[in-house]
């Protein structure tokens, strides 16, 4: 299966070790240029994206929709419109994505999401992490990525730790 992500997936893996992931769990990983840029400007937080150990896996994609890309601009960053467009031209991938406008609008299309959360629980129920609950607190401390006491105690249950 194929991913397409926005930037805080990529940029939160990056700042808990995890990003090698996704190697694990997709064929490929695409992103389009506007969330590289997004990377690139982050670089000064979690230095650069490209060198981190599994970045070998995300490639560059344009998007060619530029009607839906420039509907969804109109409430939605760059690089969460154009990950968004991206993953609706890309036959059966899912859509990597964490800010919760973002996804009201995947799921409008029809788009087939998760988050970074929910790749932490699928890369444990596939086999590939041991235990998800300390990496859900690197997010906290860590990448300082807000997620809700219920949010962890849903995924700790769903990944068998609860």
């Amino acid at each position: 299966m194929i991913a397409v992500c926005n930037t805080s997936p990529i940029s939160n893996l990056i700042q808990i070790g995890a990003l090698s992931l996704l190697e694990r769990m997709f064929d490929g990983v695409y992103v389009p240029p506007e969330v590289v840029a997004e990377l690139e400007e982050g670089a000064d937080i979690f230095g650069d994206w490209r060198t981190a150990p599994g970045a070998s896996i995300v490639q560059t994609r344009s998007i060619t929709n530029q009607p839906l890309f420039r509907e969804l601009s109109a409430n939605l960053h760059p690089g969460e419109a154009a990950a968004i467009t991206l993953a609706a031209e890309t036959a059966g991938a899912v859509l990597v994505i964490d800010e919760a406008e973002g996804r009201r609008a995947a799921l409008r299309i029809g788009l087939h999401i998760t988050g970074t959360v929910g790749t932490l629980v699928a890369a444990k129920g596939h086999g590939h992490l041991q235990l998800v609950g300390p990496l859900l607190e690197d997010l906290r401390a860590k990448a300082r990525f807000w997620i809700s006491n219920d949010i962890i105690r849903r995924a700790r249950e769903l990944a068998g730790e609860a």
